[in-house]
C-alpha cells in the first residue's frame, strides 16, 4: 500500500475519505486550492458513489476495492508531487502498454506474466500494479484479484484460508475519458462480471461462426423463457 501514516482504511469508501482529506489538507497548506478543485472535478467521472462505485457495480457489491481506490489517488498524489514512484517508463517502454487490448485478447494472465512482459511496476498498491509514463500522462493499472480458498487442515480439525502468491489479473485500466471505456477485462474479469456465459451476450471478435450460432440460439431461448438463462455461477 502506498499509504502514509494515518491513511489506513478497511474499505474503498474509507480509503477515498482518508486520501481525499489528506490531499485537501496538503493542497490547502501549499496554497493549491485550484489544483485540488480540479482533482475533485476529474474524479467525478467515477460517479456519485465515488471511485469505489464502478468497481462494486461491475464486479461485486461486497468487494472492498481499497487497493483500487488507493491506486487512483496514488496517481493524483504523484502528479501533484506528493508521491515518488520507483520507476517512470520512457516512450519505448510505454509503447507496449498502449496495445493492451490486443495483448490480453480473451485469456488469463498472472501478475508474474505482467511484470515479465512490462518490467517492474512504477508502484505496487496492494493487489494493483501501477505503470507511470515519464511524460506525466495517465497511468495504466493492472488489478489483480485473489479469492480466499479454504482447505481442511488435517489433524487440526479446522479449515484454513489461503491466498495465491501470484494472483490472476482481473482487469486492466488504461487511459480513457471514462471508466467503462478504459476497462480491459481478462477472461477471469469477464466471468466475474457476466458469469461463465459471458460469451452469449458479449461476443468477442475472435468468436467462431459455430460459437456465434450457439450464442444466438441461447439468446432466443432466453427471450422465450427467461428461466432458461445461463447460470451466472
Amino acid at each position: 500500500m502506498f499509504t502514509r501514516p494515518g491513511m489506513y482504511a478497511l474499505s474503498g469508501p474509507e480509503m477515498e475519505t482518508v486520501a481525499g482529506d489528506r490531499l485537501r489538507d496538503l493542497c490547502y497548506l501549499d496554497e493549491r486550492d485550484d489544483e485540488y478543485e480540479h482533482v475533485r472535478e476529474s474524479l467525478r467521472r467515477y460517479g456519485k458513489l465515488g471511485v469505489h462505485g464502478p468497481f462494486a457495480a461491475i464486479f461485486d457489491v461486497e468487494g472492498r476495492y481499497t487497493d483500487e481506490v488507493a491506486s487512483v489517488y496514488a496517481e493524483v498524489y504523484h502528479r501533484l508531487g506528493y508521491l515518488a514512484v520507483e520507476r517512470l517508463l520512457d516512450p519505448d517502454e510505454w509503447l507496449p502498454l498502449t496495445r493492451l487490448r490486443e495483448w490480453v485478447g480473451e485469456r488469463d494472465m498472472r501478475r508474474s506474466e505482467v511484470e515479465a512482459a512490462f518490467g517492474a511496476p512504477s508502484l505496487r498498491v496492494g493487489s494493483v500494479c501501477c505503470y507511470a509514463p515519464a511524460d506525466g500522462g495517465q497511468w495504466v493499472f493492472f488489478d489483480c484479484w485473489d479469492q480466499v480458498t479454504l482447505r481442511y487442515a488435517p489433524g487440526e480439525g479446522r479449515f484454513e484460508g489461503g491466498f495465491d502468491r501470484d494472483p490472476l489479473v482481473r482487469d486492466i485500466r488504461v487511459p480513457a475519458k471514462d471508466f467503462e471505456d478504459g476497462l480491459v477485462l481478462t477472461l477471469y474479469g469477464r466471468v466475474l462480471r457476466w458469469g461463465p456465459g459471458w460469451w452469449i451476450h458479449h461476443p468477442s471478435e475472435t468468436q467462431t461462426d459455430e460459437q456465434s450460432a450457439i450464442a444466438e440460439q441461447l439468446r432466443q431461448i432466453e427471450s422465450i423463457d427467461p428461466s432458461q438463462r445461463y447460470p451466472r455461477n
